[in-house]
């Protein structure tokens, strides 16, 4: 009986939840397969405190920024003196940790912290590297690597990448977002309203990034529904705004259960029958695997705009309702969850809608196709700079 090979992979991530989460889902599927997994980060809070509750080796590195400045981001002199830096001049200390590691795959997801971290493969040796982009419109670093280091790109949201990627590289495939096991087995039979033997529960998911005009919103938007239905409301505020909208909630005499952060993610959605949030990735992968109806309000300074098509992928299959957030008040909202709510089958046929076992098999069929790479081998070049 032949023994499966084994591999040395390294993870490039960093900066936020939608980039890590990804990355520890993948390495610790890889890890779990035998494989040897370090996943390079760039050591900031959130980093040291998710990687530090799992089993996961984590190497640190010191990153770059380049700030997205429009058609001027490479004539601001610090731009295009960290992007010189990051994709010609590597740290001695990334070059080292190369040839102590031996890779023979590089995962970049996304990110300036994963552009300092493939651009150092040298694709004349064994190595090759993957790129994971998690969001309906790829990000700049994506987008670069895929046009001179990546021998295979990955879309978590289908169309991440366009023409000029597809015209680079022959390997582009839709695998969907890792989702986490302990979220994945949540997924539950929708229960049918109206129904006036139970409450509906509405999860409202405050805590991202700029939510403060969803933080403000919904409290006046639940006091007017709650004259037509009794609700069960939870709402994660973040630590910014919780003392404020557990105030109004208690100023409105609405019963509803007001918390900073939710430690139990997996939880909540089991317990939820409808959900308002941002349209993270991660959001809109998390309610695709479990199956829930949303009312998405994407954050408006997402770059590219890339919380829109986002939202658009779950508002396409009819799963969700989006409403953006210039538009954003609480009759709107009000509207768009009693519809939810009152409309015979609405929900229940959302979440039908919503549920896409791409993102259930995500983590697996990432693995397979990683696989499938090393095995192809790189292409070898003669120049490794870019044109």
């Amino acid at each position: 009986m032949n023994q499966k090979k084994t591999y040395s992979i390294i993870i490039a991530t960093g900066g936020t939840g939608g980039h890590i989460f990804p990355a520890l889902a993948i390495g610790k599927y890889f890890k779990a397969n035998g494989h040897r997994v370090i996943i390079a980060g760039t050591g900031n809070d959130l980093e040291r405190k998710i990687f530090g509750q799992n089993d996961i080796e984590v190497k640190y590195f010191k990153a770059r920024k380049i700030e997205r400045k429009g058609l001027m981001t490479f004539f601001d002199p610090i731009n295009y003196q960290n992007f010189y830096k990051t994709i010609f001049k590597h740290d001695a200390e990334v070059i080292n940790f190369f040839k102590d590691f031996e890779p023979d795959l590089v995962i970049g997801m996304g990110g300036y912290p994963s552009l300092s971290i493939c651009s150092a493969v040298d694709r004349s040796d064994k190595t090759v590297v993957v790129i994971h982009e998690q969001n309906a419109k790829a990000g700049l670093a994506n987008r670069m690597l895929s046009y001179w280091k990546a021998l295979g790109v990955i879309e978590g949201l289908p169309n991440g990448f366009g023409r000029i990627t597809k015209f680079f590289v022959d390997d582009c495939v839709f695998l969907g977002n890792p989702v986490r096991q302990e979220i994945v087995d949540t997924r539950k039979l929708p229960r049918e309203f109206p129904d006036n033997s139970k409450k509906p529960r509405i999860l409202i998911i405050g805590g991202s990034q700029g939510a403060r005009s969803i933080n403000n919103t919904v409290p006046k938007a639940m006091h007017l529904l709650s004259q037509k239905i009794d609700l069960e409301i939870r709402h994660d505020t973040g630590k910014a705004d919780y003392k404020e909208i557990k105030k109004i909630y208690e100023e409105l005499n609405i019963n509803a259960t007001v918390s900073e952060y939710i430690n139990d993610i997996s939880e909540a959605y089991g317990w939820s029958d409808l959900v308002i949030a941002r349209a993270g990735a991660l959001t809109v992968s998390e309610l695709s695997a479990v199956g829930l109806p949303s009312i998405l309000i994407p954050y408006p300074h997402a770059t590219d705009n890339h919380q829109f098509y986002n939202a658009k992928f779950l508002v396409d299959k009819q799963a969700a309702e989006m409403i953006l957030d210039q538009d954003l008040d609480p009759d709107k909202l009000a509207i768009k969850v009693e519809s939810f709510l009152l409309e015979k089958d609405k929900l229940k046929n959302a979440s039908i809608a919503a549920y896409d076992k791409t993102f259930v098999l995500a983590t697996e069929k990432i693995s397979d196709y990683c696989i499938r790479i090393i095995e192809k081998g790189p292409i070898v070049l003669s120049n490794e700079s870019p044109h």
